[in-house]
């Protein structure tokens, strides 16, 4: 009997701290997501490429060049998102599905 009120105790607080409260499925908030991880994926290698300048004592070059790779890695990602994010969306709504 006590092993089972702990069980039930255990999977009480697991599904309150890990499972979600609402489930979103709004197009908006993925797509906000996307533009936003963009944005922290070329300032993250800027900063790189600012403190490697420092580090190195160099004048621009890593900067320059990790600034490049922060941008071109950002859209690729940029893009096989929303390539995925529209497939879903087309394959949804050919499945008669629009509520997704």
């Amino acid at each position: 009997m006590p092993e089972n009120k702990n069980k039930e105790k255990k999977s009480s607080l697991i599904n309150f701290f890990f499972k979600p409260y609402t489930i979103t499925d709004n197009k908006a908030l993925q797509y906000s997501g996307v533009g936003i991880q963009l944005a922290v994926t070329i300032l993250v290698f800027l900063f790189v490429g600012i403190w490697l300048d420092k580090e190195l004592d160099t004048k621009f070059i890593f900067t320059f060049l990790f600034t490049f790779i922060g941008f071109f890695g950002g859209f690729y990602s940029f893009y096989l998102t929303i390539k995925r994010l529209s497939e879903s969306e087309e394959k949804n709504s050919k499945s008669g599905d629009n509520t997704k």
